[in-house]
């Protein structure tokens, strides 16, 4: 039955069907009948648990250890079965309203280019992208809802079909969600010059037969705009014949996955539209807003700069607000903006953001309307959401046997993907820190709210009344008050609510009563006193989030959360973790301590030396090895389901033979490990880590802080899994570099050079072949890129001091990083400023920056530099000398021998 009512609460979630009044109570009836069958389940474990018994004791023991309880059990199946045998009863009757798909995008006219704001850049290098050399093309353009991908593909397409003789043919035809096939083919042929047959061409067949015999021997520039899906995808591109003649087909999605889908085996040739600067902001607002050439009133500049900040650069979210404020001078209608959620106001704007939502599969709904929890702007961790997520019961898939925590991580990429959330730096592996766009997240909670998914109570919120008949499911809680306590009155229905987060004031969340239900308790960086008296009172918590709260200690009676999977209690003045948690044996996520403590004077968080009984641990972060023996160290190797694992490690233990082998002995056992990080104290010597004889093979990152080696272990070059690597290296040496290139699956690599070179550090063309971002830390980046070298690098970064004078050792071939959009450099302001070194540094690495065949993004200390500025008729060239070799290097990053090269420095 429950499958029943799942499927018709499906049914009225399609995109095309707008269920009215009636049909929307059916489905908040559906909703809480489902909910309430997951609890009644769930309880029913937890007595079963508490009476003795097991699952698969379930069928003796509810007779012989719950006695009267069974009746209760009975009781409320009963019921249960009832309220479902109804609902499914009331579904046929129920009617949809049927819509229209209208693309509120097809108003859009051609362009006027010289009109529009903040696009001279972009249609740049999707122009250089469109005409570079070789056959048939795809470029795609991939965004946000409301990013201007269409305007940006309009204004290239304009542009390029105004150069004659640049394309023979050219057409301009959108999809959209609901793609009509034989209109848009019929339209694509008319715009091919096919427009004096007699009729339209009926069926799709016999369309794309006679779209592929026009452009056959013809060079063709075709913009597919609004794609949806790979079916669309795969229907449309057989039209485009493949001639071989410099044809480009343009696309624009707001999947990158379809994106790269377009372009299989060339990601320089998508593009992703960014948002406009503070300053073009500006600008569109008051162009539209009072038109071209007209400044900013006074009395509106405070609330044009609020306006802005919330637009947060989307063309959309700018156009839609100037328009509402076209015209009027008025401060208070200005004001009325910002204190609104605009996505209620402005339809248009509502529905472009509903067509990316209803694109969602229906899990992934869920995990986005989790998101309205957050506040404005946040920025959210993506570890501590996908525990959400498992615990609220959003990964749990029918059908699906991957692990939860895989289902998670494909479910943000997704969401990532779709650029429905934003991914925040760094940009590379798997993502750390995510947030959702200001508009979006107006969007987001504005379906939350009316979905009944979420609660938001804030301080402009008025108290949830006792009579309120509505039921609650997820409060998120955002109050500056003190004596904000949503338990503060008495005959206040909380016992639906499943999830509680505070943002602010711990109070809010005093007297933890009558929460039976509740599976998530999340207080992160609430100021103020935690109560935790009542915390055994929540059977069914399975997310525990406490970091950076003034908690002291955990209640001894912690191990009755019997559900319990994910316990953070990090930068907190929790001290000791009581022995009773050994008693939770679904923990799964165990987190205390923080890295900083590797250098603080604080005291560390101590764990029972019998760690090895939280079998199902899988995270555990960070314990600090200083003060815990050697025998704790072996009793972590008996952790066989670790995946994650943060230690901190000290000088002291380094020279203590008896850590050293105990740790190895550990690595060994973890066979399912995917990521360690080992965060040094001074002076550590890591090289012991070399004589590991079986690494862990599942092993995905590895990082070593602060602590050097002579040699990277060889063991390195073995892990097949292995994309992130931080390490720091004492010495030069061939091997050295030969080990890293060769790691398979490489994509991200900081390495520390611990020593001033005394020759450039050479890369060659071999290796590296999948590293996306290379970060050295060095005295004095004495690199030397060749050809081909690191072919798909995109990220660099370099960081450095005042080091050699001599003007040889700065860094050359930059120009040979094909794929290179961004170089990130980095220094001491204070003490290296007017280091003639330095100076150097920047000033070699701003050329061959200036000079590179793409667009390159020069940040310095975490100011963007403008690289335009150098001279580009300027040539300057830098010798080398080593031995009776000699090398030029052109600010350009060409690399042309011109003598025997065996003594330039060893190559990479």
């Amino acid at each position: 039955m429950l499958l029943v009512i799942r499927g018709a609460i499906d049914h009225y979630d399609e995109p095309l069907h707008e269920p009215n009044a009636q049909a929307k109570g059916w489905v908040n009836r559906a909703r809480e009948l489902a909910y309430d069958g997951e609890d009644w389940a769930d309880l029913l474990l937890h007595r079963v648990q508490v009476s003795g018994g097991g699952c698969t004791a379930l069928g003796s023991r509810i007779h012989n250890r719950l006695g009267l309880v069974y009746r209760d059990i009975a009781s409320e199946l009963r019921k249960l079965r009832k309220r479902a045998v109804e609902l499914i009863e009331q579904f046929k009757p129920l009617s949809l309203n049927s819509l229209e798909p209208v693309d509120p995008r097809l108003t859009t006219p051609f362009v006027d280019v010289c009109s529009l704001v903040g696009l001279d850049g972009p249609m740049e290098k999707v122009t250089k992208m469109v005409t570079g050399a070789g056959g048939k093309m795809v470029v795609s353009i991939v965004g946000m809802a409301g990013s201007g991908k269409t305007t940006l593909a309009m204004a290239v397409y304009q542009q390029l079909i105004r150069q004659k003789n640049r394309f023979h043919l050219h057409a301009f035809v959108s999809l959209g969600q609901e793609a009509r096939f034989e209109q848009a083919l019929n339209s694509m042929l008319s715009e091919l010059g096919d427009g004096h047959r007699e009729g339209p061409i009926q069926g799709i067949e016999q369309l794309i037969s006679r779209i592929r015999e026009i452009l056959e021997n013809k060079r063709y520039l075709i913009v597919v705009d609004d794609l949806w899906s790979s079916k669309d995808w795969e229907m449309i591109n057989y039209c485009f014949p493949n001639n071989s003649l410099g044809s480009r087909i343009i696309t624009t999605t707001r999947n990158l996955a379809l994106a790269e889908e377009c372009c299989p085996g060339w990601s320089d040739c998508i593009y992703n539209t960014g948002l406009l600067s503070e300053v073009d902001s500006r600008k569109l607002i008051l162009d539209r807003a009072f038109g071209i050439g007209h400044g900013c009133p006074p009395q509106l500049e405070d609330v044009l700069a609020q306006i802005i900040r919330r637009c947060s650069g989307l063309p959309l979210a700018l156009v839609t607000v100037a328009s509402m404020l076209e015209g009027k001078f008025s401060k208070d209608k200005w004001h009325r903006l910002i204190g609104s959620r605009w996505s209620s106001d402005a339809e248009v704007m509502k529905q472009i953001f509903n067509r990316s939502y209803s694109d969602l599969p229906h899990h992934l709904r869920a995990c986005l309307l989790d998101l309205s929890i957050f506040p404005d702007d946040f920025k959210v961790d993506v570890d501590r959401l996908m525990r959400r997520w498992m615990a609220d019961g959003y990964i749990d898939i029918p059908g699906v046997s991957k692990r939860m925590e895989e289902i998670a991580r494909r479910n943000i990429n997704e969401l990532i993907s779709r650029n429905m959330v934003q991914r925040l730096p760094p940009i590379h592996g798997a993502p750390r820190y995510c947030r959702l766009h200001p508009v979006i997240h107006d969007f987001v909670v504005c379906k939350s709210m009316e979905d009944n998914f979420v609660t938001l109570v804030d301080d402009q919120s008025p108290p949830i009344s006792t009579n309120d008949c509505t039921v609650y499911w997820r409060l998120s809680v955002q109050s500056s008050k003190h004596d904000r306590d949503l338990t503060s009155n008495d005959g206040m229905d909380l016992s639906h609510v499943r999830s509680i987060t505070v943002f602010g004031q711990a109070s809010a969340a005093t007297g933890l009563t009558n929460l039976r239900v509740v599976r998530v308790l999340d207080l992160e960086g609430c100021v103020g006193p935690v109560g935790l008296d009542n915390l055994d009172k929540l059977p069914l918590l399975r997310y525990l989030n406490l970091k950076g709260t003034d908690v002291t200690e955990l209640p001894a009676t912690i191990w009755e959360l019997r559900f319990l999977e994910s316990l953070d209690v990090r930068s907190t003045k929790v001290k000791q973790l009581p022995p009773s948690i050994m008693g939770l044996r679904h923990l799964r996520t165990l987190l205390f301590g923080h890295e900083g403590m590797i250098n603080s004077v604080e005291t560390a968080t101590r764990i029972a030396g019998d760690i090895q009984h939280c079998g199902r641990l899988q995270n555990l972060a960070t314990i600090d090895l200083r003060v815990h023996p050697a025998s704790f160290v072996k009793a972590l190797g008996d952790l066989n389901a670790l995946r994650v694992l943060e230690i901190i490690w000290s000088f002291h233990q380094c020279t203590e033979g008896a850590y050293c082998e105990v740790l190895l002995s550990s690595m060994e056992k973890w066979s399912k490990l995917r990521s360690l990080t080992i965060h040094c104290g001074l002076g550590c010597w890591m090289e012991f880590l070399g004589y590991l004889s079986h690494p862990p093979e599942q092993l995905e990152e590895f990082k070593v802080t602060a602590g050097g080696f002579v040699s990277v272990p060889k063991w390195i070059q073995r892990l097949s899994h292995l994309s992130f690597l931080q390490i720091t290296i004492c010495k030069t040496g061939t091997d050295n570099m030969k080990i890293l290139r060769d790691i398979p699956q490489l994509q991200s690599l900081i390495l520390g050079l611990d020593f001033v070179p005394r020759e450039p550090l050479v890369i060659g063309s071999e290796g590296f072949s999948k590293l996306l971002r290379f970060s050295v830390d060095c005295p004095v980046p004495w690199l030397t890129f060749q050809t081909g070298a690191m072919p798909k690098l995109t990220h660099l970064q370099l960081e450095f001091c005042s080091g050699s004078t001599n003007p040889d050792s700065v860094p050359s071939g930059v120009g040979n990083l094909q794929r290179l959009t961004e170089v990130v450099l980095l220094y001491n302001q204070k003490w290296c400023a007017d280091s003639s070194s330095v100076i150097m540094t920047i000033h070699a690495v701003k050329r061959q920056v200036g000079k590179h065949h793409n667009l390159i993004d020069l940040i310095i200390n975490d100011t963007k530099v403008d690289v335009q500025e150098v001279d580009v008729e300027m040539k300057h060239t830098t010798e080398i000398q080593s031995g009776d070799a000699r090398t030029t290097v052109e600010t350009q990053g060409e690399i042309e021998i011109v003598a025997d090269c065996d003594n330039i420095g060893s190559t990479y």
